[in-house]
């Protein structure tokens, strides 16, 4: 999907796929600013040098790569990505395991068993919104997919902490948050209330006096990753967690790179007091990416689409940008299903019970829901923004397939196989029609898609 079925990993991405190399080999040499037409539209210029606000995660794993050769530079998008998928397979896999040990330790594992988590797997893959990432090696997909990769990891080192405590299950917890943060910032502070709910936890009960080291060890992997990234931040920003839009060449252009000040993001600015980021936007944000009708069918390969309209803009608000996009219970319907169920069994569980799920789940869910607020209330609606509800919305599924598991009913376990079905080719689908049929920047997609309009 990545590469298209050529199968080459180190194809050269000609927009923005320089980024990461380039601050990769800034670093090397003891600063943050990087050549501006590396950035391209997304270079910040501050003080007369040019920035990135994406994460540095994946700058520092090619700095061994970037150290030793320029070969590569550009190259290593796809690279990057399949490392991500393949961690974020790795941390479903782990609460998966984690989960089914807490609620069903003595249940026989059996060969339907086996092969329906090697199903669920695959669905993660090429049925949900980590497909749609793969479909292009886009810089923002990558970020995303990271985001996906670190707030998994985040929600299997959480229960694995709360199953287990100890000083080395919080560090791993406070290392995967610091990689969800340093990738992903909205995904990562969600990581981040993750941790900080876990060491509340262990405030009210009686790990303080059995072990203090844990604590510490607490305390320390919910405040490190905010210091990292709040210094990334000045170093490059002049504040902790500041986010210059105004300064941002796409805003205001920039002759020495001549690139156009784009005149419907100042108007966009103007019209929401120079932020884009706001509770007003939320109704919109929410209708969009919550509605069940977000997906149209058709008589062609692969026969599902994107729908023809674009997000309901609610309350006469500015939008920036709303591309094309689906939903979570549209795109993505045997996850959507899933987690109702484990909503349910949260709700329903047995309180009393030291595994009892909320016990061991709920930090990761709701830390979760806290790392959507950005896409929620950011004037600008896209379909990879649905990475950010994905992390929550696995881990509730996961436990919605225990909870089926212990109460088997044939015919609910059929119905929930034949949406799952679906929605895997609903995932891979869509992840094809972009890949193939809206490109961004063809008229069919891009027509539209830059609004400041306040109707639909």
């Amino acid at each position: 999907m990545l590469t298209e079925a050529r199968f080459d990993l180190f194809t050269r991405n000609a927009f923005l796929g320089g980024v990461h190399d380039a601050q990769a080999r800034a670093l090397l040499h003891g600063h943050w600013d990087v050549p501006a037409s590396t950035l391209g539209i997304e270079a910040f210029k501050i003080d007369g040098r040019y920035y990135t606000y994406f994460g540095p995660w994946p700058t520092l794993l090619r700095m061994p790569v970037v150290a030793l050769t320029h070969r590569l530079d550009g190259r290593l998008t796809v690279v990057s990505m399949i490392v991500a998928c393949v961690v974020a397979l790795a941390a479903t896999s782990s609460v998966h395991r984690q989960l089914r040990e807490a609620l069903r330790p003595d249940a026989p594992l059996g060969r339907g068993e086996a092969l329906w988590v090697g199903a669920f797997q695959f669905a993660v893959a090429m049925g949900s919104v980590v497909t749609f990432l793969g479909s292009r090696p886009l810089v923002y997909h990558e970020m995303e997919l990271w985001g996906v990769a670190g707030a998994l990891t985040t929600a299997a080192t959480s229960i694995a902490f709360l199953r287990r405590q100890s000083v080395r299950s919080a560090l791993l917890l406070g290392g995967a948050a610091t990689i969800t943060l340093l990738s992903r910032p909205s995904v990562g502070f969600g990581a981040v209330v993750t941790v900080g709910l876990v060491f509340l936890g262990a405030l009210r009960g009686r790990t303080v006096a059995r072990d203090r080291r844990i604590v510490v060890a607490l305390a320390a992997a919910a405040a490190v990753p905010v210091l990292l990234y709040g210094a990334t931040n000045v170093a490059r920003f002049g504040g902790p967690f500041s986010l210059p839009l105004d300064k941002q060449v796409f805003t205001t252009g920039d002759p020495a790179t001549g690139l156009p000040a784009d005149t419907l993001r100042q108007a966009a600015l103007a019209a929401n007091g120079g932020s884009l980021f706001g509770a007003k936007f939320a109704p919109t944000t929410l209708l969009q990416y919550g509605r069940p009708d977000a997906l149209r069918f058709q008589s062609s390969f692969p026969w599902v689409n994107f729908p023809r309209w674009r997000a309901h803009v609610l309350g006469g608000v500015v939008f920036d940008t709303i591309d094309r996009s689906s939903s979570i219970p549209a795109s993505m319907p045997g996850f959507t299903l899933l987690a109702c169920f484990g909503v349910v069994a949260l709700v329903r569980g047995r309180r009393g019970s030291p595994l009892h799920p909320s016990r061991i789940v709920l930090p990761s869910v709701v830390g979760g829901a806290a790392g959507t607020v950005f896409v929620i209330t950011i004037a600008y609606v896209a379909q990879r923004y649905l990475a950010d509800f994905f992390p929550p919305l696995l881990v509730l599924a996961l436990v919605g397939v225990q909870a089926l598991a212990l109460r088997p009913n044939r015919r609910v376990v059929t119905a929930v196989i034949a949406v799952c079905i679906v929605g895997t080719w609903i995932g891979f689908g869509l992840a094809r029609v972009y890949q193939h049929n809206l490109r961004p920047g063809d008229p069919d997609w891009g027509r539209g898609t830059r609004t400041i309009s306040s109707t639909r």
